[in-house]
């Protein structure tokens, strides 16, 4: 027994160490809530709600999070793979990631504009029809992560790394690059450039 198994609201409270690995934690409410070293890996939390909570060296990988509200919601130093965040309830979703392991997740056709996904290694991972404007990935490794219809427009990519973009099928106005990672843009335009 868990201390999520007798209620379904929770507020002003913290957790740590809390092993909810495959449990059933649907239609519950956290608000205000800090986690810490909790594992939800394989946990359904379907139509769950947390509402300004802070979830610090978390596992969450392959969590469900259909219909699940995540507002303003921060995730640092939190494993996350396998997570489909598209299947979240869009209407309310505000989230921030700082130095989070996020791989083979899904995050395709969701407003993510201005969030924050500073230090994170997201590798295999989608952005397919997503709102990135003004998304910062600074710092952040991108290996093998996919943006296809991408609005990424003032997207802060200073100091990120092997991201793969192409210029033709995403949005890049005022997005921030540095050298020499930036030359990956051009590997989309057939060209040759000499040494």
């Amino acid at each position: 027994m868990t201390a999520f198994s007798s209620k379904t609201e929770f507020e002003h409270s913290t957790f740590k160490k809390e092993s909810c690995s495959g449990l059933d934690l649907k239609h519950k409410l956290f608000s205000h809530v800090l986690f810490e070293q909790c594992d939800f890996s394989h946990s359904d939390c379907t139509s769950s709600r947390f509402l300004e909570c802070k979830l610090i060296g978390c596992n969450l990988s392959l969590t469900k999070l259909t219909g699940c509200r995540l507002q303003d919601v921060e995730f640092e130093q939190c494993k996350l793979v396998g997570v489909n965040f598209s299947k979240c309830d869009k209407t309310f979703l505000k989230v921030t990631f700082k130095k989070c392991l996020i791989d083979t997740s899904n995050f395709s056709d969701l407003d993510l504009k201005n969030t924050l996904f500073r230090d994170c290694t997201i590798r295999d991972t989608h952005f397919t029809e997503t709102n990135l404007t003004a998304a910062d990935f600074a710092g952040a490794d991108l290996l093998r992560s996919s943006f296809h219809n991408t609005n990424l427009s003032k997207a802060n990519f200073v100091s990120a790394i092997n991201y793969s973009i192409n210029p033709l099928t995403n949005k890049l106005t005022k997005a921030k690059f540095s050298r020499p990672d930036v030359l990956a843009l051009l590997d989309y335009l057939d060209i040759i450039i000499e040494p």
